[in-house]
């Protein structure tokens, strides 16, 4: 009995405990070639919104015109403190995104980072469906060839939420950024987007 109440505690202690900064959730290399996909698995991700395929070493997202909708991509998580790091093209898309819901069903919208061919932003969010409320907080006007492969890395860490994408660096605040995180969206508007070397990763907060 002893030893079972001991049991009991350390996993309660194991649950609070905090998770040590750059603890990997999961690394997606999108190598896996995989035809068009709406709706199911994909490379350990789940395409919804728009269709999606894996080929030549990397995730494409196309938006569909029957959808009304942009595309979505989206991996399921906890964590409180959040690192995103990939990289991206943005093709023909007219757009790229990369939202976070948090932990309250069904996931409500958090925050997004987008990047278009002249600028890159910070939203915070709220809601879900039609009652989606988005406010830009911060933007940075730069070029961002189309043709060419980007880094970004993306930290939201209580309520800061900051994003360095190639040698620019952007920053904001927001009370709304310090929710849990439970869900991550790669997003596209318009077709030829494509991402790689997908990573999230804890930023030390705990869980």
């Amino acid at each position: 009995m002893r030893l079972l109440l001991s049991l009991l505690a350390a996993s309660v202690l194991a649950a609070d405990a905090p998770v040590p900064a750059g603890s990997l959730i999961v690394s997606t290399p999108f190598d896996q070639p995989q035809g068009p996909t709406r709706k199911k698995p994909i490379n350990g991700w789940s395409a919804g919104i728009g269709e999606w395929s894996v080929k030549d070493g990397a995730l494409f997202g196309d938006e569909l015109k029957e959808d009304n909708h942009h595309s979505s991509c989206t991996y399921r998580l906890d964590a409180g403190g959040l690192v995103i790091q990939a990289q991206f093209r943005l093709g023909g898309a007219q757009s790229i995104a990369f939202g976070c819901r948090d932990t309250v069903a069904p996931n409500l919208h958090l925050a997004r980072t987008f990047v278009s061919k002249d600028a890159v932003w910070i939203t915070h969010m709220s809601g879900i469906a039609k009652t989606t409320k988005s406010t830009k907080v911060a933007e940075l006007k730069m070029p961002v060839d189309p043709a060419k492969w980007h880094d970004i890395r993306i930290e939201i860490v209580g309520d800061r939420y900051r994003v360095r994408l190639d040698d620019k660096e952007l920053e904001a605040t927001h009370p709304r950024f310090k929710d849990r995180k439970g869900l991550v969206a790669l997003i596209t508007k318009g077709q030829g987007a494509a991402f790689r070397q997908v990573t999230l990763r804890h930023a030390g907060e705990a869980r």
